[in-house]
């Protein structure tokens, strides 16, 4: 099942047709209307999905969500793609299938293409060795998986340290170079990054 939450904004005349058109669309594809008490808790999920994830590694299980950008060509193969990486590389790993959880959500749509939210949890309850390790070696792997379908290394949140490996197959070298020379030539102590020298390989 697929839940989609819907914020009609402006004229309440013209609100009210586009919502009646919507609702149209939606009931020609077996859809329905859950009201707009659940569109707003929809909503609320958008904020509380860190606490969730802090609340779930209580519970030994270690979860994460990335994002991406894609063209609508490529939305239905990257996450059916994503999700088979995910469950192979953690099969790997010593998970097995009731110890692993993938889910997916559009959060931005353009003409172009979509944000596609990645969200995937490991329960590692009793299992031995790294699991930051079992866990990054997975992530990695459905990244990769992301890039090879169409989709990009990032949406909106950026590279950073996590994703810094996968910036070679995004941008020539050439392009690596000019920002490494603008950073040192504006900040070159490392001011900005509060001599933050710690790199994943």
């Amino acid at each position: 099942m697929c839940a989609c939450t819907l914020l009609f904004e402006g004229d309440k005349t013209v609100s009210e047709q586009t919502h009646k058109a919507v609702m149209n669309i939606c009931k020609q594809f077996g859809g329905m209307q859950g009201g707009a008490e659940n569109g707003l808790r929809g909503y609320l999920l958008t904020f509380l999905i860190a606490y969730t994830r802090d609340f779930a590694q209580k519970y030994h299980v270690a979860a994460e969500s990335f994002e991406a950008s894609v063209p609508w060509s490529n939305v239905s193969s990257l996450c059916q793609r994503s999700k088979q990486r995910l469950y192979d590389e953690a099969h790997k790993m010593g998970f097995t299938d009731d110890k692993i959880w993938v889910s997916f959500r559009v959060t931005q749509i353009y003409e172009t293409g979509a944000a596609v939210y990645v969200y995937f949890g490991l329960a590692h309850k009793n299992m031995e060795g790294d699991i930051m390790e079992k866990y990054e070696f997975v992530e990695d792997a459905a990244r990769d998986e992301v890039m090879k379908a169409g989709g990009s290394i990032s949406h909106h949140h950026g590279v950073g340290k996590i994703r810094k490996q996968f910036t070679t197959r995004t941008l020539p070298q050439m392009a690596i170079d000019w920002e490494k020379s603008i950073k040192d030539s504006i900040d070159p102590q490392n001011i900005f990054a509060i001599s933050n020298t710690i790199s994943r390989s």
